[in-house]
C-alpha cells in the first residue's frame, strides 16, 4: 500500500462518513418534520375546539355581568328602603316616646304629690294626737327605753 492508496481509502472513508451522516441527518429531519406536522394538526384541532368554548364563556360572562347589574339595582333599592324604614322607625319612636315620657313624668309627679300629701296628713294626725295626749295624762315611759 502506498501513500496514494492510503489517501484514496481515507477519502473514501470520509465520503462514506459524510454520506452516512447525511442519511442520518436527513432521517432525523424527516422525523422532526413528521412530529411538527402532527403537532400542527393537534394545534389546529385544539384551536377549533377551544375558540367556540371561549366564545361561549364570553357570552356567559356577559350574561353574568347583566345579572350582577340587576342585583346591584336591587341592592340599591333595598338600601334605599332600609334608609326610609329607619327614618320612619325613628319618627315613630320619637312620636311615641315623647308622649310616654310626658305621661310617665306626670304620673311620677302626681304619685310624689299624693305621697307628700299623705305624709303631711299622717304627720298632722300624729301632731293632733300628741297634742291631745299632752292635755291628758302623760304616757309612762318604760325604764331603759330611749328618750
Amino acid at each position: 500500500m502506498n501513500g496514494e492508496d492510503a489517501k484514496a481509502i481515507m477519502w473514501l472513508g470520509l465520503a462514506l462518513l459524510f454520506a452516512a451522516s447525511g442519511v442520518g441527518l436527513g432521517y432525523a429531519m424527516w422525523r422532526v418534520g413528521r412530529i411538527l406536522r402532527a403537532a400542527e394538526k393537534d394545534l389546529h384541532r385544539t384551536v377549533d375546539e377551544i375558540v367556540p368554548l371561549m366564545v361561549k364563556a364570553g357570552v356567559s360572562m356577559d350574561q353574568v355581568n347583566d345579572q350582577l347589574g340587576k342585583v346591584d339595582v336591587m341592592m340599591d333599592s333595598a338600601v334605599d328602603m332600609t334608609e326610609a324604614l329607619d327614618t320612619t322607625v325613628r319618627a315613630v319612636t320619637h312620636a311615641v316616646t315623647e308622649p310616654v315620657k310626658a305621661v310617665s313624668t306626670t304620673v311620677a309627679g302626681a304619685a310624689e304629690a299624693a305621697r307628700s300629701f299623705r305624709d303631711r296628713m299622717v304627720a298632722d294626725r300624729n301632731a293632733e294626737k300628741a297634742a291631745s295626749t299632752e292635755d291628758s295624762e302623760p304616757v309612762p315611759v318604760p325604764e331603759g327605753a330611749p328618750a
